[in-house]
């Protein structure tokens, strides 16, 4: 078959994905092991016990505390030490379980690990996902860090397959189904002894400052009960007015009312808070309130107009900046202090929009033109500078852009849930996410936006669904999507309508219906305008469906005629491997070979190893036709081998 959604590749042995778009095939590279570990935490201090009781060797470790207690510093601290032991990588995950936002479902998760590791051919069943990091990492010295785990149903499909792989898991609940099952070692934490405590007061204070007044420290210590997160906010506050007696501080916090443990955080925030400029505290509230996990650099400019208060919230210990400079707020303080501001929301979602446009347009340059909503005020977009970049800003913002799908449907604003889903929708194919597609697409669809928006959201939808192996209900979605480009008279919607249709029943072996719908699509394509790249696809899948019917000659016309309008190599690629089909069937095998290492020949040029491998195993039959039967086995091996590095089969 000609070119299609969502088919798989690799480039030099490179994991990647392949997305074509009126003959343009996009291509990424190699990644390489996971390096996910946030940054090491600043002036760690005590928990040696702790430290030292981590390091027995691999398996599941499970640390389980109250709120603000340490347990993701001590969890990284200790990843930090030991990452020598784990050439394979580290992944870290927080599953958000205790967060104002709900938890991370497992199987986003299990999909984010895949996408780290490099995985191709990815099912699109949950539970065959699960398999398949399993068997990815059942060999690998590998750490996993489940961050913030909800209970043990959250974090058991996260476990890696093996036995020399470590795991930490953090988490306020005692996951004691952990040890019962995967023999988990249980680390309960408890907060830091006095003399810990004085000791991180002394790290982020200075000796001086904490000896010239014992007592008042001994009175600090003992207000934040122990709990790092509320000493190293007292802390950060003395640090940012070092004219300020420690005596002051601790007078202050001899009002606050509770001195439980489980209350310190909460007591000793809202004494903190009190101390931010109406800045400060109307930009902490904003960020706590911003779609996804994390925000970065580039979009809190855009939410609240400037970073300049930013050093002062990260010094304050309110605010965390991680790799790659992204933010993110402590689950404690992101409840305390969100504020709803709807222009500030507004100018958010528009930046992930407009950036996610000028992305998308880098990766698929020859798609239709969009006319976006206007930018808000003070929206500062950003500009990928290249296919590269364009692909690692949506790898970095992807749980922020689904969030802010889910943020635009909240608010009813229709056509931004509806261009936020279409800029999405190559990179989903790209990193072959039809679960994220169907995702966005049923909002968009929910949205009712009118006209062709609607159309093109039954047709999206339709093919996401058929991604996902659920063409059944893929085509209720496409043949809806027809019956309204009909009602409207949009021979333009019903031109790739009838183009999915076509794909969507070739994928069930349906090869009449699917030529019904690809003869439809290339009669609407020539209507719109002849000798189009369209056209030539039409034609070629035309071609294809004509000779898998068995007429061969009249499929042969069709190919040669797409061939001579493809004006890129992969089209060509395309359309000698559907001559190379026709021949052969023909018993013109020596003509079968030539288009076929024609196309071989292209294909290698661009590295696409799927393609590569599908046209070596083409090639067998016809070679052992005749007689070069050294050559089909060399074929034959080579495709084999590329086909289990794809973890894929011929097809």
């Amino acid at each position: 078959m000609p070119d299609r959604p969502g088919v798989r590749n690799v480039v030099n042995g490179d994991v990647t994905g392949t997305v074509v778009q009126a003959g343009t095939v996009v291509i990424a590279r190699e990644r390489p092991a996971p390096r996910q570990l946030p940054a090491s935490p600043a002036r760690f201090v005590g928990r040696a016990g702790e430290l030292a009781g981590l390091a027995d060797g691999p398996g599941v470790h499970a640390i389980a505390g109250i709120g603000g207690i340490g347990k993701t510093w001590l969890a990284v601290q200790w990843a930090h030490a030991h990452r020598h032991r784990f050439p394979d990588g580290q992944l870290f995950v927080d599953l958000r379980g205790f967060s104002p936002d709900p938890p991370m479902a497992p199987a986003a998760a299990v999909r984010g690990f895949l996408d780290a590791l490099g995985a191709v051919d990815v099912p699109p069943d949950p539970h065959a996902q699960v398999a398949l990091y399993r068997s990815l990492t059942a060999d690998k010295r590998l750490l996993v860090v489940l961050d913030n785990a909800f209970d043990a149903a959250q974090v058991e499909p996260l476990l890696p397959g093996g036995s020399v792989g470590t795991v930490l898991v953090t988490s306020r609940r005692r996951l004691s189904s952990l040890t019962t099952r995967h023999g988990a070692r249980h680390l309960g934490l408890g907060v830091l002894g006095d003399a810990e405590a004085q000791e991180l007061l002394v790290a982020r204070l200075g000796s001086d400052r904490v000896s010239a007044d014992p007592a008042a420290a001994r009175r600090i210590v003992q207000r934040c009960a122990g709990l790092p997160l509320a000493l190293a906010i007292v802390a950060s506050r003395g640090q940012l007015s070092p004219e300020l007696p420690l005596a002051r501080i601790a007078e202050e916090l001899g009002r606050l009312d509770d001195e439980d443990p489980a209350t310190s955080v909460p007591a000793v925030l809202s004494w903190s808070l009190r101390a931010l400029t109406g800045t400060q505290s109307h930009v902490l509230g904003l960020l706590a309130a911003a779609p996804g996990p994390d925000i970065g650099g580039a979009a809190v400019a855009s939410l609240v107009g400037s970073v300049a208060e930013l050093p002062a919230l990260e010094h304050l210990c309110l605010l965390d900046r991680g790799a790659g400079g992204r933010y993110r707020l402590h689950d404690l303080i992101r409840a305390e202090v969100r504020v709803e501001d709807v222009e500030a929301t507004r100018r958010v979602l528009d930046h992930y929009l407009h950036t996610a446009h000028a992305a998308d347009r880098l990766l698929q340059p020859f798609g239709a033109p969009a006319v976006l909503p206007p930018l808000s005020p003070g929206c500062l977009p950003e500009a990928p500078g290249g296919i590269d970049a364009a692909l690692a800003w949506f790898d970095a913002e992807h749980q922020c852009l689904l969030a802010a799908v889910d943020v635009a449907a909240a608010h009813g604003w229709g056509e931004l849930v509806w261009h936020l889903a279409r800029t999405l929708t190559t990179y989903h194919h790209r990193r072959d996410h039809p679960d994220a597609d169907v995702r966005t697409w049923g909002l968009a669809l929910r949205a009712r936006t009118p006209g062709p928006a609607l159309i093109t959201s039954h047709r999206r939808l339709g093919e996401a669904l058929t991604r996902a192996h659920r063409g059944t209900e893929g085509l209720v979605h496409l043949r809806e999507a027809v019956i309204l480009a009909e009602r409207s008279g949009d021979l333009y919607q019903l031109s790739h309508t009838h183009r999915a249709l076509a794909w969507a029943l070739g994928r069930q072996d349906d090869n009449a219906g699917a030529l019904r719908h690809a003869e439809e699509n290339l009669r609407l394509s020539r209507e719109l305008g002849g000798g189009t790249i369209s056209e030539a696809h039409a034609l070629n899948a035309v071609a294809w469906f004509t000779a898998r019917q068995g007429d061969l000659d009249r499929a042969r016309s069709f190919a040669e005629a797409a061939l001579a309008l493809h004006p890129n190599p992969e089209g060509e690629a395309s359309g000698r491997e559907t001559l190379g089909y026709i021949e052969y069937h023909a018993d013109r095998p020596a003509r079968s070979v030539e288009h076929y290492e024609r196309a071989l020949a292209l294909r290698r040029a661009h590295g696409y190893l799927r393609h590569v491998a599908g046209t070596l195993d083409r090639m067998v039959l016809p070679l052992r036709a005749l007689g070069r039967d050294e050559e089909a086995e060399a074929r034959a091996a080579e495709a084999k081998e590329l086909f289990a590095r794809l973890h894929g089969q011929p097809g």
